[in-house]
């Protein structure tokens, strides 16, 4: 395995340097015509010069600083682009451009010790239209972080189109949905373990977490474990601060080629670092307090940088006591430099320290039970990126990005144990009938499962920018590898108190360390180029990837592999108003723990003899492993459409989107049935002092069916819909934006797969036959819409937003139902299909399903609204405060279920919060 893996990537790295080579052909091409662009950075409180800030352009890698009388010029390819500008103790200021050749460019630049006192500001999601992100995808700048008073990515989110507000709570993991409105629990795994995080360009993984547990069978299949875990599932938004990222993108269209592993989208974080003036930063809600630091030195550019971020958090579930509690450190060192005389090669290290602890501690007043639980996760990363840029307009760049983190994770739970009368225990791991013991009726278990995580990433990646007559293009190319593994103790118990089960399924420790790895490498080619036809632009961007999950060799893999077309393409249709459309197909890999299961036990017992004289007692087990075969495991692929139109121009800007996203094969667990033949026995002495003596002969045999649950790739959700975002700047003295946006989403989910009546194994007798069926389909519809008034008095340093959310339509029901079964188990364990055109015959009456006349009724809620308030203001000595308050008038409204006929609360409760920081300026 491992000589053909490496095999594998020697063959990808001679690939890589043959089409680096083809690209770098342009390299020695004329010099493609700049424009240039000169400016001025002020304070803007007094218009006098900045002298040494640095003007940074993220889209070329090139920057400059400003002379003693603030003064800048640099030469730039043609076409829009976003000047970053930073200077020790003021707000980072960002400006777009739009450089013409042949012409000079001037732009004014002033800048502010905190944003509030800047002229525009930004406290919302922006949709960004550019040649580096084509798709659709929304910005939130740290203005907006700053605004929202955000405790995780999770409150972020809620700025997007088509997002819901809620409370802000860490009383449990919080996992993304992204164009999507929830319907199954399936389907939101899907819409979550599909959500690429990229911090500063290196994606966080959570393929290698094992954090389970062995589903209790009166549960339903794949149930959380009694601790919090997100094993299967994508990334616990609440373990990256919000304090620790200057800005985050969220790509909800089609991606570049660049990023893999992902499905539904990719959020691309960049953590802060360079020149920061240091800030603390206190945080209070009724169920939380948190607090921050950040500081730094340097730009990064033409000296060192250093900068240090931390984060302290504790939130408990309710205020009045204090059993449910969750506690984040995070800590984050940042280092940056550019090196050789031209700055061409430049560095950055960012070390990371985190330690997460979700617990429910012992309840006083429960003296039955005494349950306890416990996650604990501490995280190390070592990331770097590193780049090289070519020639003296860094036309042409070479990147090496790295990654190793580790985990280390605990979970525990227990529980005192209750079971009716003494029940035979056996440990064997293996096919066997064999002398067991018993076990006592009353106990206390105590389980641990312990994990190690191991990812390993590395990104090898050459662009090249060139012209050729009035088109830009910007090939790259790129390697990718990425490793998961887990060495760990695993799940351990006293296989005397074993965790509670039922239906004869035993239970066994399992160590982690025999688990192999998930190694995935990829390649990728993507071109980009830009244009003007008739003074019109015209962007495209067509790229093309390939997957290879634990590679066999160049193209074959052992869980399969993937080849992922995408493909954007604008056009300007009149000055500033752009129709754009895009394709693709995304996948992602399945995690550790659904490729290696582990195996499932069943105890069934041959012969019982307890007496009150342990030398008397006698148990004689069968014990069945079944080892789950999950070599048909493949990646889940997403195809993509989108159209839209976008207009930005005059202050004003407008983003209508419609999409359609077709996800198959997505991993979810059904419940199968495993026949165990078991032979029984009788006693035909029971001689005092000694166990019974048995007939060698067995009285019967018998088929036991057993259950258990089985990872799968037979889910698809279906979503679509359009969505919306729009800016308006009136400048009226009482109103100085306005943002609208909203989507209207229909989202489909179901299985694929067939489902078996396995609850009718665990009834007082065993049926003749359990019936095999089709699955339902659950479709949801919601029409929703956010309306932001923004509020902003630069001179006072004050900003007030107030939303006003509408959930016009919100309905959902159960479709595709088929009674009828399709096929049934023997009381052997035969499984047999029925043709169709028997299906609703009535020799199957007595295994057709049974529903209630409710069971398919629509659910139908009415108009619902909700109000939020936040404040932000600057005053004198770098002092800042915020304040929020959700659901400002209180309205949860009551809606009786038409399926169950409960009442169910409506709208998050009124909820605040307080925010305070300080910045020592120099």
């Amino acid at each position: 395995m491992c000589s053909r893996f490496f095999r594998s990537i020697g063959f990808y790295s001679i690939a890589w340097l043959v089409l680096m080579a083809v690209a770098a052909q342009p390299l020695y091409a004329q010099t493609s015509p700049l424009a240039r662009v000169c400016g001025k950075v002020t304070e803007r409180a007094t218009d006098e010069a900045l002298p040494s800030a640095v003007i940074f352009i993220p889209a070329f890698d090139m920057f400059t600083t400003t002379d003693p009388d603030g003064n800048f010029c640099v030469q730039l390819p043609p076409g829009k682009t976003t000047l970053r500008v930073t200077h020790l103790g003021m707000a980072v200021a960002e400006a777009e451009v739009d450089a013409v050749v042949g012409e000079e460019l001037f732009v004014e630049i002033r800048m502010s010790f905190s944003a509030l006192y800047m002229e525009e500001i930004s406290v919302t999601a922006r949709a960004v239209h550019s040649l580096e992100q084509p798709g659709t995808v929304s910005r939130i700048g740290r203005e907006a972080i700053e605004h929202t008073q955000a405790s995780s990515l999770a409150d972020l989110f809620e700025l997007l189109p088509g997002q819901l507000s809620g409370t802000p709570a860490l009383s449990g993991p919080r996992q993304s949905l992204l164009r999507q409105v929830p319907t199954t629990a399936d389907a939101a795994r899907a819409n979550a373990l599909g959500t690429g995080f990229f911090i500063d360009g290196i994606p966080v993984s959570n393929n290698a977490n094992l954090q389970d547990d062995v589903t209790i069978l009166n549960a339903a299949p794949g149930a959380q474990p009694p601790f919090a875990s997100v094993a299967g599932r994508g990334l616990d938004l609440r373990e990256i601060p919000p304090d620790l990222i200057e800005s985050l993108e969220v790509i909800q269209g089609i991606p570049s080629a660049r990023f893999g592993d992902i499905t539904t989208g990719a959020v691309l974080l960049q953590s802060r670092a360079g020149a920061i003036a240091p800030q603390l930063r206190f945080r209070f809600n009724p169920n939380l307090i948190d607090a921050s630091f950040t500081a730094g030195r340097g730009d990064g550019l033409r000296e060192t940088g250093l900068s240090f971020s931390g984060n302290l958090t504790q939130s408990q579930a309710d205020p009045r006591q204090n059993l449910d509690r969750y506690n984040r450190i995070s800590t984050q060192l940042n280092i940056s430099r550019a090196w050789l005389e031209n700055r061409a090669l430049r560095t950055n290290v960012r070390l990371q320290a985190s330690q997460f602890l979700d617990e429910r501690r012992r309840d006083p007043q429960d003296e039955v039970s005494k349950r306890v639980r416990e996650a604990q996760d501490r995280f190390f990363q070592f990331a770097t990126n590193s780049s090289y840029a070519f020639r003296q307009d860094r036309s042409h760049r070479i990147s090496l990005d790295t990654n190793i983190s580790l985990r280390q994770q605990r979970g525990f739970y227990a529980e005192n144990i209750t079971r009716f009368g003494l029940f035979p225990i056996s440990d064997a791991i293996s096919d066997t009938t064999m002398t067991g013991t018993f076990g006592s009726t009353d106990y206390r278990n105590e389980t641990t499962v312990e994990g190690n995580p191991l990812n390993m990433y590395l990104r090898l990646e050459y662009t090249n920018r060139f012209q050729t007559g009035s088109l830009v293009h910007r090939p790259l190319f790129g390697f990718e590898w990425k490793h998961d593994s887990n060495r760990g103790e695993g799940r351990q118990f006293d296989v005397l108190k074993p965790p509670r089960q039922n239906f004869s399924v035993g239970d066994r420790p399992r160590s982690f360390d025999d688990i192999p790895a998930l190694n995935l490498v990829s390649l990728y080619a993507e071109h980009r180029l830009a244009g003007y036809v008739a003074n019109r632009v015209y962007t495209l961007q067509a790229g093309l990837r390939f997957d290879n999950v634990v590679p066999e060799s160049a193209f074959r893999g052992t869980f399969g592999t993937v080849l992922a077309p995408r493909l954007n393409a604008s056009a300007e249709i009149v000055q500033g108003l752009n129709i754009r459309a895009g394709y693709g197909i995304t996948a992602k890999a399945p995690p550790l723990n659904m490729l290696f299961p582990g195996p499932r036990y069943f105890d069934v017992v041959n012969f019982s003899n307890f007496t009150t004289n342990p030398d008397e007692r006698l148990a004689i087990i069968t014990t069945a492993v079944v080892e789950p075969d999950n070599s048909g495991m493949r990646p889940y692929t997403s195809l993509k459409y989108e159209a839209g139109l976008f207009y930005d121009r005059n202050s004003i800007y407008l983003s209508l989107t419609l999409f359609d996203e077709r996800t198959s094969g997505a991993f979810g667990f059904t419940r199968e049935v495993y026949p165990v033949v078991f032979q029984r026995f009788e006693a035909l002495e029971f001689p005092p002092g000694a166990p019974p003596v048995l007939n060698p002969d067995p009285v019967e045999t018998r088929v036991f069916l057993g259950a258990y649950d089985l990872p799968r790739n037979s889910r698809f959700v279906n979503s679509r819909g359009i969505e919306f975002d729009s800016f308006f700047n009136p400048r009226l003295p009482w109103l100085s934006s306005l943002t609208i946006n909203g989507a209207f989403i229909t989202t489909a989910a179901g299985d694929d797969g067939l489902s078996i009546d396995t609850n009718r194994l665990f009834g007082t007798s065993v049926p003749d036959r359990i019936g095999i069926y089709t699955r339902e389909k659950t479709e949801r519809s919601r029409l929703s819409t956010s309306i932001r008034t923004i509020h902003h008095v630069p001179d006072l340093g004050l900003v007030v937003s107030l939303l006003a959310q509408t959930v016009w339509i919100d309905r959902d029901s159960r479709t595709a139902f088929n009674p009828n079964p399709v096929g049934f188990i023997t009381a052997e364990g035969e499984r047999v299909m029925i043709p169709e055109n028997q299906q609703s015959s009535d020799a199957f009456a007595d295994i057709r399903l049974k529903v209630s006349d409710t069971f398919l009724a629509e659910e139908r809620r009415p108009p619902l609204w909700l109000f939020n308030l936040r404040l932000s203001k600057s005053f004198a000595g770098g002092a800042q405060a915020s304040f929020f308050v959700n659901n400002v008038f209180s309205s949860r409204p009551l809606y009786e279920s038409r399926r169950s006929g409960t009442l169910v609360r409506r709208n998050p409760p009124l909820f605040f919060g307080f925010d305070l920081s300080l910045t020592i300026r120099s």
